[in-house]
């Protein structure tokens, strides 16, 4: 009876964990549609500061001088919380990656973490970061986050003569998360932009330096913010596609217990039925 009770205590407990995976598989797939969504609306932004290097690069025709510094920034994004499969190890295995690349080119690498996960990782192979930021449990938090990369990033421009700012998270894809390397500045290595498709030529009436000055921030922000909403798009992916091997793994088991259920109760009845023949048997002094 005690080996019954414990195998249905075991499919109870197995039932509720269950119901958690489902509930964190139905989590994952609506975050997804909010922060693909949200991607794709900073890509439309994204073409309208496009546009705007165009009028810039028509009127300007060159990008101001911002140093021949050699001090890299490299911000690798990862994750908060766990079961999300290999998430964070491809994050730390494309940032140790760049972090050679960039060294090989003769910069001091300085690396930021955007997750404690990816924090602990990269900090486990050897690599010491130097600031460490929070992921943003939703779209609400993002903007607090982004600001504070652009505020560390301004101070540390100013005081290390920061040259080479990249970005390495998993961007979201509908057959599976990838991992990305993105080189935002310097500015040098971005394209002048795609022809103007307008008959009429873009101009500006504001000074050429304001102009600048404002693409430029509108162009860090919007990297960063793409950068983070893809990376929790792609975290939500694996996590749904982790959730999904474990339901059906949960959803196997629970089906060997109840066999194993079954067959228990199926022997503990029969027993009970022995036992009660045996002592018929003894008190009728085997004429039963």
């Amino acid at each position: 009876m005690q080996a019954l009770e414990a195998v249905k205590k075991k499919i109870s407990t197995t039932n509720d964990l269950l119901s958690v995976v489902k509930t964190m598989k139905a989590l994952a797939a609506v975050n997804i549609r909010h922060f693909e969504n949200a991607a794709q609306g900073v890509g439309e932004y994204a073409e309208v500061v496009e546009d705007g290097w165009s009028v810039f690069f028509k009127n300007a025709g060159v990008i101001p001088n911002t140093g021949k510094g050699k001090v890299a920034v490299l911000l690798a994004i990862g994750s908060d919380q766990g079961m999300c499969g290999q998430f964070n190890e491809v994050s730390k295995q494309e940032t140790l990656r760049v972090i050679d690349e960039l060294k090989s080119e003769g910069f001091t690498v300085s690396c930021w973490t955007c997750g404690e996960r990816v924090h602990g990782a990269l900090e486990g192979s050897g690599v010491t970061t130097d600031l460490n930021f929070r992921v943003p449990g939703s779209l609400r938090g993002v903007n607090g986050i982004v600001n504070d990369i652009e505020r560390n990033l301004e101070e540390w421009k100013r005081k290390k003569g920061m040259h080479r700012f990249s970005i390495v998270h998993n961007r979201f894809a509908p057959d599976g998360s990838r991992v990305a390397a993105k080189h935002i500045l310097p500015l040098s290595i971005r394209s002048k932009g795609a022809p103007w498709e307008s008959r009429s030529l873009p101009m500006t009436n504001i000074p050429i330096t304001d102009l600048f000055s404002t693409l430029f921030l509108e162009y860090i922000y919007i990297s960063v913010y793409g950068a983070i909403v893809q990376s929790l798009a792609a975290e939500n992916s694996s996590r749904l596609a982790a959730m999904q091997v474990a339901e059906k793994n949960i959803i196997e088991h629970v089906e060997l217990l109840e066999s194993d259920y079954r067959n228990t109760r199926q022997g503990t009845i029969t027993g009970e039925l022995l036992d009660i023949v045996a002592g018929v048997e003894a008190v009728s002094g085997g004429k039963f």
